[in-house]
């Protein structure tokens, strides 16, 4: 005599084996306008099978009625999925929306294999506490990695225009020239200490000139970071010419206590230039 299966079990088989249909479903139906925000048709098979790998993992936690066994890799699907919404440049809000549709999707399935079957709400309560907190688990894990990676490419964004905020450019094979614009904070100050000195090595200059005429105000903390760049850049055989230093800088430097000795100070760039032909037989 066959053994009469439980509805978790019924259940719990019904959504493995229908998982790839209801994905199709969940982005044709449910999650269209969202879907079609970010995919293209040729991305769109991906996309149903990655969906319906979550299904057959809700699946599994049903049939085996114990959500614990597939925490894990709810864990590690949600990790995923929130990494791939940042790199598609999805929004949060919209993309936590959708759970809702996992949701009602997941009823639908439900609501057909329970006109097939005597099932009492008892079942159906006992599969919701399954069902439930490892949605809202998916949720939270989704959002936590979303943020993580969002921030982390803002990090990137963020070096890469500052970076390119303090450009060394070459003028000749022997002199190099860094004009800075704004406003230099103690952490712009120390991606100018670090690419300043990557730059001069790969160039191969015996000098850089350092223009601050776009820099309005100067404070302790930056203006030693500046001077300890020269410091460095002296280590590795480029000597320093400072050029349009504004007098309140000037001032502010020297109550800081820093010595010029051993820098060379022009007015500008034509100037500088003109001293190091005379200087140096340039």
């Amino acid at each position: 005599m066959e053994k009469i299966k439980s509805f978790n079990v019924l259940f719990g088989e019904y959504i493995i084996e229908n998982s790839y249909q209801a994905a199709v479903h969940l982005n044709e139906t449910f999650d269209k306008n969202f879907v079609d925000s970010f995919v293209n048709p040729q991305q769109m098979e991906i996309l149903n099978k990655w969906r319906a790998d979550f299904l057959v993992l809700l699946g599994k936690a049903v049939k085996q009625n114990d959500k614990e066994s597939i925490w894990e890799s709810i864990t590690e699907w949600a990790k995923l999925s929130g990494t791939a919404a940042v790199n598609f440049q999805l929004s949060l809000d919209d993309a936590l929306k959708t759970l809702t549709s996992w949701r009602t999707v997941l009823w639908d399935m439900m609501d057909e294999i329970i006109q097939e079957h005597n099932v009492r709400a008892g079942e159906v309560v006992a599969i919701n506490r399954i069902l439930d907190p490892l949605i809202d688990h998916a949720g939270y894990v989704f959002s936590v990695s979303f943020v993580d990676n969002h921030r982390k490419t803002l990090e990137l964004a963020q070096k890469a225009i500052q970076e390119y905020s303090v450009p060394v450019v070459s003028l000749t094979d022997e002199i190099a020239i860094l004009p800075l614009i704004g406003d230099l904070d103690t952490h712009r100050a120390k991606i100018l200490k670090e690419n300043t000195l990557n730059s001069c090595s790969k160039l191969e200059n015996q000098f850089l000139i350092i223009d601050l005429s776009g820099v309005p105000m100067m404070d302790t903390m930056v203006a030693n970071e500046l001077f300890q760049v020269i410091s460095s850049l002296k280590l590795i055989g480029v000597e320093t010419i400072l050029t349009g230093l504004r007098p309140e800088i000037a001032q502010a430097i020297v109550h800081l206590g820093i010595s010029f000795e051993g820098v060379l100070v022009e007015k500008g760039l034509k100037n500088a230039l003109e001293t190091l032909r005379k200087v140096h037989n340039m």
